[in-house]
């Protein structure tokens, strides 16, 4: 009897870990790839995979082994473990681990990304690890408490009680860290994206001087042959600031850098054309040649 609860325990406190990780993984990467697929981002979800899996491992490892020790500081320890690996995540996964990945897809691009990571964002890493780490506390502190209640409840949904709260709880975690410094990056891509629909909407309309200042459409007059075409966003480079943000924009083989200054769009110019490749047959070899 006393195995059959334990091993409840323990499911419950895997799911509890999983659920908590799944949150954490939505709401810091989920929801920033999801506007960056609405802005036409390229590539909106090569944050959101890796972190979902490590997010997953982690709180499902800490969930089922909080369940298992018996000491409280041991699971406290544990979980503030976990608080120290999300906050590595923050600056790590999209600003080291992404352009590597984008350069696996696509090794031309991956030359044009500079992230570079600052003295000055050490901030955002404390700031990520204080919050995290008291969510994490009180999860620590709270886990086995909630398991035991829903375990010997006879609610129907009793289960279902701790995982809304891991799941809450690690809502706020995901979305304090996609405020940290995703959203700042994303906000750009953003504002790019919506004056170059303006300006391809109204490409053969006469816009009034007022609302042309307003929508900064100067800054896509050197490209307005471009307009038309299919388009995709990237983060190129910014300052350790975040208040200048280049973005590329690739219009079928044509990539345009457009700079922002505070989310606003000062000028847009061509960059560089990609090189045509085409593949070039031999006797008994094959190659790709640059035309």
């Amino acid at each position: 009897m006393k195995t059959s609860v334990n091993n409840r325990k323990q499911l419950v406190g895997l799911l509890f870990g999983l659920t908590a990780g799944l949150a954490f993984a939505v709401f810091a990467w989920g929801v920033d790839g999801f506007a960056l697929a609405r802005a036409n981002g390229a590539y909106p979800w090569i944050k959101f995979f890796p972190g979902l899996i490590i997010s997953l491992i982690g709180g499902g490892l800490t969930g089922w082994l909080t369940v298992r020790m018996q000491s409280p500081i041991i699971r406290i320890l544990i979980w503030l473990l976990l608080a120290f690996v999300f906050s590595k995540l923050v600056l790590w996964l999209p600003i080291k681990a992404t352009p590597q990945m984008i350069g696996w897809f696509d090794s031309y691009l991956g030359n044009y990304l500079n992230y570079p990571l600052y003295k000055d964002f050490s901030h955002i890493q404390w700031v990520g690890f204080i919050v995290i780490a008291l969510i994490c506390l009180l999860c620590g502190l709270l886990e086995n408490v909630l398991i035991d209640q829903a375990l010997f409840s006879t609610g129907i949904f009793s289960v279902a009680v701790p995982l809304i709260v891991g799941f809450v709880f690690f809502c706020l975690a995901g979305s304090t860290i996609d405020g940290l410094y995703n959203k700042q990056v994303r906000a750009p891509i953003i504002a790019v994206d919506k004056l170059l629909q303006f300006a391809a909407d109204n490409i053969n309309t006469e816009v009034s001087a007022e609302t042309s200042r307003a929508m900064h459409l100067a800054a896509v007059n050197t490209i307005k042959d471009l307009l038309p075409l299919e388009r995709s966003l990237i983060l190129s480079n910014y300052d350790q600031m975040l208040g200048q943000i280049d973005v590329l924009v690739k219009f079928n083989g044509s990539w345009v850098k457009c700079t922002t200054v505070y989310n606003q769009v000062t000028f847009c110019k061509l960059v560089f054309d990609e090189p045509k490749r085409n593949f070039v047959f031999e006797p008994m070899s094959f190659k790709m040649e640059k035309i």
